[in-house]
């Protein structure tokens, strides 16, 4: 019975005059077109090759012992905070994101999207503009000191790169 309306529906445009073809069309730019106002448009040659991240809060004890890895990235985050305010406004969630650009050098937006857990679905962002990117990039964004205490941990995000009005590439969590 669906078949046959869509097809009924389909011949009522053809007869109107309306092209089936440009409601298609249609359809599928209303699908790409992404709530930031960007088109998803993929890039094989711009890839999302790694996210880090780093919660960067005092642990009293530890049960996997003294990792010396993990002892050293919060010295490097925390490097040069003397008072105990100014630890405390370092301490949270910090992305290090790496991606690559294997075409010509671009202008290249990149754009981190989260939720935290005392505000639910509220989306939070930030974004980082690399100009004539080319090969290896980080970016790096950090949701620490009030933010972090305010608003808690993050639980899902979103990383998108874009490039003019297209999203070239994107990375997200389970849950996002």
């Amino acid at each position: 019975m669906r078949k046959f309306s869509l097809f009924l529906w389909v011949g009522l445009l053809g007869l109107l005059g309306l092209p089936a073809s440009g409601l298609a069309g249609e359809v599928r730019r209303a699908y790409e077109l992404q709530p930031g106002g960007e088109y998803l448009a993929l890039d094989r040659r711009v890839k999302v090759t790694k996210v880090w991240n780093l919660l960067n809060v005092p642990v009293k004890k530890s049960k996997t012992g003294n990792i010396q890895s993990l002892m050293y990235e919060k010295l490097y985050w925390n490097w040069g905070a003397i008072t105990p305010e100014e630890t405390a406004m370092r301490q949270g969630d910090i992305y290090v994101i790496s991606w690559k650009n294997r075409g010509k050098p671009r202008d290249f937006l990149a754009r981190f999207e989260y939720r935290q857990t005392k505000t639910r679905e509220a989306v939070w962002s930030q974004v980082d503009f690399s100009r004539h990117a080319h090969g290896n990039v980080r970016s790096i964004f950090q949701v620490v000191g009030d933010d972090y205490t305010q608003h808690g941990r993050i639980y899902a995000w979103r990383f998108t790169l874009v490039n003019g009005s297209r999203i070239v590439a994107q990375a997200k969590s389970f849950i996002w």
